[in-house]
């Protein structure tokens, strides 16, 4: 991730490959997904030692989510972005003139077969979801960098700066489970049996499927479902959890910048349920979170876990997010006792960023999140 915008290095190598562009793109379509990149970064002053040099980091220096094979030199593999310098004058990516990302690449869910990811491009947010995906060899923080439920393009990820408390471990996206009371959690790292299932109504809906098992006695099976066009915000996950020890669990949804505006302290409580303002909001199974960066939230569904558990605006330790330095958490907590056959639990997770240099949520965004998903008949899932 120190990289930075060598991830949009692809979009020069395929021009001066010279490639036969697939619709919709065009040299336009990939110039303006080249250039938006790099004026994201030149807008990121955390990511600039005062000397103009790139900080070790991703949004603002960040020793803490970097690999041992990390140095100050590795945030220059950025240099790979400008290999469209060496197109000559006359190439079409020069010639043509910048457009917008495609219409009709946009509210759209697409299934990745071979990673086992679906990938989301709905409501103004785009996000991965996995199941598939694990490192073969040790790498630092391995679970919250492959293990995760969900992926944004928005709102980032989070990596643990300890594991003593929950503040401490970073859990977005990922349902965590403890044995010793609170002491120490542990997550999604190995996946088994992952795979994508297909509605049997033949409608072409499908999700992704897996299990996990975080102690020998305790097994999780995790259904991850992308949203649907009625709630374009909102995404699915359901769990059944069978142990045989008591356990406590924290599920998390996107982790969010947590500061206010008017002069950087960490954001207070909203005065009213139906209020659009900055700030955490939690009522039994839901909360919320609001601030410059969006809003992200995390509801209990009825169906499955009406009063096991609760909601919480969780303040992650500082330089946990990749792109907020102080973040909050919406988090339900949950207790689970030991020997009592599945316990199922679900979550409808809310995600809605902000756009361009606004600050905060488009106005209105409330009607989406008390719009909540319906799962329906939990079989249409649940295939065994």
């Amino acid at each position: 991730m120190c990289y930075r915008f060598a991830m949009s290095s692809f979009w020069s190598a395929l021009a001066f490959a010279n490639v036969e562009l697939p619709e919709p793109l065009t040299w336009g379509v990939v110039k303006g997904l080249q250039l938006r990149n790099l004026r994201y970064w030149t807008k990121q002053p955390g990511a600039y030692y005062p000397d103009g040099t790139l900080t070790v980091g991703y949004c603002y220096p960040n020793h803490n989510m970097t690999e041992n094979y990390n140095s100050s030199g590795s945030p220059y593999w950025c240099c790979k972005s400008f290999l469209c310098l060496a197109l000559p004058e006359t190439h079409p990516f020069w010639t043509a003139k910048e457009e917008p990302y495609p219409d009709s690449l946009r509210n759209t869910v697409t299934i990745l077969k071979n990673p086992l990811h679906i990938m989301v491009n709905m409501g103004g947010h785009t996000f991965l979801l996995s199941s598939g995906q694990q490192c073969s060899y040790p790498v630092k923080q391995s679970a919250a960098k492959y293990g995760k439920f969900a992926y944004s393009s928005a709102f980032g990820y989070s990596v643990p700066s300890g594991n003593g408390t929950l503040e401490e471990l970073g859990g977005d996206n990922v349902l965590t489970l403890s044995d010793d009371g609170g002491e120490t959690w542990k997550c999604r790292r190995v996946t088994k049996e992952a795979r994508i299932e297909e509605s049997r109504k033949n409608d072409g809906f499908k999700w992704l499927r897996s299990m996990w098992y975080p102690w020998s006695d305790v097994e999780v099976e995790t259904w991850l479902i992308p949203p649907q066009a009625e709630t374009p915000h909102w995404h699915v996950r359901i769990h059944r959890i069978k142990t045989g020890r008591g356990l406590i669990s924290a599920e998390g949804a996107f982790a969010i910048d947590g500061q206010r505006t008017e002069d950087g302290r960490a954001l207070g409580p909203v005065s009213e349920t139906n209020s659009e303002d900055f700030g955490t909001f939690e009522s039994g199974g839901e909360v919320r979170v609001a601030s410059k960066a969006g809003v992200s939230g995390i509801v209990a569904l009825q169906k499955l876990d009406t009063g096991i558990r609760k909601g919480r605006a969780l303040r992650t330790d500082a330089n946990t997010n990749l792109i907020a330095p102080r973040a909050v958490l919406p988090t339900l907590m949950g207790e689970h006792e030991a020997g009592e056959g599945n316990v199922w639990i679900g979550a409808g997770v809310f995600g809605l960023p902000s756009h361009g240099d606004a600050e905060g949520a488009p106005g209105g965004w409330l009607r989406a999140w008390e719009r909540r998903p319906e799962i329906g008949d939990l079989a249409e899932y649940v295939q065994v």
